[in-house]
This record gives structure tokens, sequence and C-alpha cells, in this order.
């Protein structure tokens, strides 16, 4: 079990090829978004520049250096004193230069990194809902989050250095290897054959191994992150369960991982250092063994010797530098990687959430039908709702009909290949609210069906309590609702989700105002002046009275009293269970336009006084809800039950009753 996990944690061997590729796929988009590759280009070509203008300044401080060297050994003051003024002028450019270029290169890799931040945050917190269904039903992509505020920082930096570096090298070598030929081609030659073998050795020994340790590093380091930010969220928990030394050898267990990840990053960084440093040491005095027996012929000076030796010294260093970053080109292929296999994936939900928006549409579309004349609509159960009959009805039956027979035809066997579920809105004109009909579900990850063949309806004065056993699928009944789990077959329709609200198992809170709290997801703020007219002071002044007649109503007064509607507070850490519910009941009853809610367990953690409170007020404000619960307490807020319960090994099916 060990082996088999240790080597679930190291990453698939990848090739250069697959590297390269995506590296190209995130540098692209900034360099070719129209509203981005102005500034892109310039802040690259600038950098070129200063980059080309610091190699010509060097250039010209060497050979400032023969002349200097020359006029010493000649005896030359007159040259000399000359010679110390021109290497004062060109080293007085340097610092400038220096300042000019790392400003340049800090600000592309910034404005970079901003330009694919955004492109993966609207990938990734977006409409499709991505970073729900990530976390749900795929295991491969771990850490999204690290992925998207390090990995990205990291490629974006790495690769301006890189790009900045490779300019340099390149620039370098080809100005002093044009002078050093000059002197001696022998010399030139032997420099190139050098670098060259180096080059290679370097890529293929010490390259590819280290960037798949770098890669399983970062994911180590990643997942020991995760496991601390988890034992903070959840320190009360863990305290009570007296849990600590769970958590401490589950700690240690991934930090033996991660020094035992370093330690092989360890010895491949040290013996390519070892033998980089080798090379150079080695070489370090080539120039003056190649060119030893041109100085004794007199064919050299010793000023152009000591230049020789400069230009040999600069070209060696910049064509081994490339390969002397080699932590940073691992860690740049590992990080890009890293990134792409979390872009790859959120593409993939966008274009299934696309492709899932068309299908459901195209069969559903006249699901139900608005006709003015007999304000008709679709009827999929006889439990709730209305019964119509006529031209419409056998026109939808017609349309429910074949998606009947396309789900049998997708289900086949528990086994076979699961489709989608359909889920569609209904039109403002249907007297129904919501409508499931041959609804089976399966959990993510399962061929076991969790739900099976559930139909029911609800017109808009209906409420319905969702009840039966702990993993009887009432929670996912409302995510398919929702449009978040899909896996499995049938049709829903609902209201738009406009006119609709969840509230979820555990109350969302974050650091900031009350005011912004329970208004959220709208702004806490409105700073233009509303569609009738009125100003912002007055429209605020609405807003803030309707938020303390909520709060009344639901019993939390308190709450502004003690820390206003505008003092940003950690209210997660702050507010106890209940008080958190019912800031949840707040936020519905403050949102505009509401016609249905959906509750899953909203009051579990109220006491029936306060959760009589509750219901009391989202009965005379809401027209439809569903609640999911298990307390006998909320029957009376609701005109009907829906019961599951098992039948056999194929899941919960559901039965509808009046109340």
């Amino acid at each position: 079990a060990e082996q088999h996990k240790a080597s679930s944690d190291a990453p698939k061997a990848v090739n250069w090829l697959t590297t390269l590729r995506a590296i190209w796929k995130l540098g692209v988009p900034f360099f070719s978004d129209p509203e981005a590759r102005l500034k892109a280009w310039g802040l690259l070509i600038i950098n070129i520049s200063v980059v080309l203008a610091e190699v010509a300044l060097i250039f010209q401080l060497s050979v400032d250096s023969k002349h200097f060297t020359n006029a010493l050994a000649h005896r030359d003051e007159d040259k000399f004193w000359g010679m110390v003024w021109h290497l004062l002028f060109h080293i007085m450019l340097l610092p400038p230069t220096f300042f000019l270029g790392r400003l340049v290169a800090g600000t592309l890799a910034l404005e970079w990194r901003r330009h694919l931040t955004y492109k993966v945050f609207g990938k990734y917190i977006s409409d499709d809902q991505a970073y729900y269904r990530l976390k749900m039903e795929d295991l491969s992509i771990d850490n999204p989050d690290q992925r998207i505020a390090q990995d990205v920082s990291e490629f974006t930096a790495t690769a301006v250095f890189l790009i900045t570096h490779f300019t340099r090298d390149v620039s370098t070598v080809a100005t002093s290897s044009w002078a050093i030929f000059r002197m001696s081609n022998r010399l030139g030659l032997f420099l190139v054959g050098v670098s060259l073998l180096h080059t290679m050795v370097m890529l293929k020994g010490f390259a590819a191994p280290l960037m798949r340790v770098q890669r399983l590093v970062l994911g180590l380091e990643a997942d020991l992150r995760f496991i601390l930010i988890r034992l903070r969220e959840h320190a009360e928990s863990i305290a009570f369960f007296r849990g600590a030394h769970v958590e401490k050898l589950r700690s240690e267990t991934k930090f033996v991982k991660v020094v035992r990840a370093e330690y092989k990053k360890l010895l491949i960084t040290a013996g390519f250092h070892s033998f980089s440093g080798w090379v150079q040491h080695t070489l370090s005095f080539a120039s003056y063994l190649v060119l030893a027996p041109m100085y004794f012929a007199r064919t050299v000076t010793f000023g152009e010797m000591h230049q020789a030796h400069a230009l040999f010294h600069h070209t060696l260093k910049s064509m081994l530098d490339f390969t002397s970053h080699l932590d940073k080109i691992s860690g740049l292929g590992a990080q890009s990687l890293r990134v792409v296999e979390l872009w790859d994936a959120l593409d993939r939900y966008s274009g299934e959430g696309t492709d899932a928006e068309e299908d459901t549409q195209r069969p559903l579309r006249k699901v139900p039908v608005c006709d003015s004349s007999n304000d008709a609509s679709t009827d999929v159960s006889t439990d709730v709702g209305s019964d119509e009959s006529g031209s419409v009805q056998r026109e939808v039956d017609v349309e429910l009909g074949a998606l009947d027979r396309r789900c049998d035809e997708e289900m086949g066997s528990i086994t076979s290949d699961i489709g989608r579920v359909y889920v569609s809105e209904l039109t403002c004109a249907s007297t129904e609210s919501l409508a499931v009909r041959d609804l089976t579900l399966f959990p993510p990850h399962s061929q076991v069906p969790l739900l099976q063949g559930l139909s029911f309806s609800m017109g808009w004065m209906d409420s319905v309590l969702v009840t039966g056993p702990s993993g009887a699928g009432k929670s996912s009944l409302l995510r398919a609702i929702a449009g978040f789990a899909t896996k499995g077959c049938g049709s829903i329709q609902r209201a738009p989700l406009k006119h609709c609200f969840f509230l979820p198992q555990s109350p969302y809170l974050y650091e900031g105002s009350l005011r912004e709290n329970v208004l959220y997801p709208s702004s806490g703020g409105n700073t233009s002046r509303s569609l009738d007219g009125k100003s912002e002071s007055t429209e605020d002044g609405e807003r803030t009275c309707g938020i303390h007649e909520v709060f009344d109503s639901l019993g939390i007064m308190y709450l502004i009293d003690r820390h206003g509607l505008d003092e940003h507070v950690d209210f997660d850490k702050m507010l106890s269970g209940g008080e958190k519910q019912r800031l949840n009941f707040a936020r519905v009853l403050l949102q505009p336009d509401l016609r249905f809610v959906f509750l899953d367990e909203a009051t579990s953690a109220l006491d029936e006084a306060n959760e009589d409170l509750a219901y009391g007020v989202l009965k005379t404000a809401i027209d439809a809800f569903m609640s999911v619960g298990h307390r006998p307490n909320l029957k009376k807020f609701h005109t009907h039950q829906l019961c599951l319960e098992r039948v056999g090994t194929n899941g919960y099916q559901g039965s509808m009753v009046a109340l």
C-alpha cells in the first residue's frame, strides 16, 4: 500500500516536446491577445534592447581594458590616463542600464502574470462552476489554488528571467566570438566545441530528471500546505475530537515525502554544480594555453592576450550560463505543466458546459410551452401541480417520450456508460415552478445509482420537504436541480436561476462587513443612480432599513448593535452555527425578485423556536421553496413531503405525499 501511495505521488514522465508545448500555450495568449499584445511586445522589445545595450557596454569595457593594459605595458602615461576616463565613463553608464533592465523585466513578468491569472480566473471562477466541478469530479488536479496563486507567478518570473539571460548570453557569445575568431580560429573552435558538449551533457544528464523531481516537490509542498490549512480551518473540531496526534502524524508523513523528494533534487543539483564548476575552472586557463605560442612568437600583444582571456571567460560563461540555471529551467517546465494541466481541465469543463447547454436546449425547447389562450404548461407528474390536456400536452409528451428513449439507451445497465441529466428553465407563463421526470443520478466516481426513476412537479404556491435516511441523495437532488450534479439521465425543468436561491448545508461567510455578507452575492453598495431616479443616499438608506427589518424579524438585531453594518469582521470565525444560518435566511429575504428557494438542512443548528421564526418569515416572503431536513417540526411549513426510500441495490426512489 505504501509503495502504491508513493507511486501515486510521483508525476508521470513527460518529454521535452510536451514541456515546450505547455510553455508555448501559456506564453501565446499574452503576446497575441488584441488587448494585451501591444503592451507585451513593447515591454519585451524594451527589455531586449536594454539587455543588448548592457552587452555592448560590457564589450566596450573589454576593448578599453585592452588599451588600458597595453598602455601600462608600454609605460604610456598619457594614453593610460586617457583610458582611465574612458573606463570611468562607460562604468558610470552601467548602474542606470542595470536598473532599467531589472525594472522592465520585472514589469514584463508582473503584466504577464496579471494577464495569465485573469485568464485562469475567467475559466476557474465562472458560471460553468468549474471550481466546484473540479473538486467533485476531477481527482487528478491537486491544489488548484496553489497552481493559480504560486505556479503562475513563478512561471512568468522564471520565463522572463530566462528570456533575459538567453538574450544576454546569445548577444555576448555573438560579439565575443567574433572578436575571438579574429584573434585565433583555434581558440574560437575550441570554445564552441566545449560549450556544445557541456550543454548536451547538462540537458540529457541533469535537466530531464531534475524536472520530474521538481514537479514532485511542487505537488508534495502544495499537499503539505493544504493539510496545514485544513488544520487551521477545522481547528475547533480537531480540538474537540482531540485529534492533534492524528493531524501531526499526517503532517509528518507528508513532510517526510517532501524531504525525500528534496534530497533527490539536492543530489541532482549537487552533481550538476560540481560538474559545471569543474568544467569552468578547468577551462579558466585555456585561453592562455592556446594563445601562449602566439604571444611567445610576438604575433599578439599582452593587451590582446588579456582581452582574449576576458572575452573567452565572458563567452564561456554565457555559453554555460543557460545550463547553469538548470533549476530554473526545470522549475519553468514543472510549473508550466502544472498550470496547463489545470488549464486543460478547465477548458474541458467549459466545453462540456457549452455542449450541455446546447444539448439541453434542443430536446427541451418546447417544455413547457406558454400558451396565452389556455395557459397550458407541462405536467410531468400527478403528485403536485396542475393536470392539463390538449394539443400542447400531446406535443410535450412526444418530446419527453423521446427523452425517455434516449435516457434508456444511455443507461443500458448500471455499469454501462453514464449519460447526462438535461436541465432547462421553465418559461414565465408556466404554472409549475419545478418539474423532475425520470431522474437517475450517480455520485461522482461511482457506477452505482444514488437516485433512480424520480418524478415529481411543484406549483408556484407549493413547498416540499425532502426526507430520507442519510446518504439517500437529498443534497444531490438539490445539486442536480442547480445544474451541478449532471451524471445520470432524465430531465429537470425549474424556474429561471435569476429567480432562485440555494442555501447549502454550510453557510458561507467571508471577512468583510455585515452588510457585504448579508447582501452576498449582490454588491454591498451602489455608487450609481438607480433606474427610478432615486439618489444614492436615498437608495442606500432604504436598503439599510430593509436590512434592519429582516434582522429584527429573525431575532439577530443584536449583531448590528454589536458590529454595525460596515465594520470588517471575520464572521465565519466569530458567529455560532445558528447565527450563521439565520444570516443565510437574511440573505434570502434581501435578494431581489426571488420566487423559489432551495434549503439544504438550513436550520440544523437552530432550536425549534428560532426554526419556527425563520420558516415563518420565509413562508410569508417566498412563493415556493424546497427543504431538505429530518425534523418533524418542518412538516407544518410545507404543503408536500417527498420521501426517499431505498429500493434493493438500485438506489433510492421517491414518493410525494400531501401534508
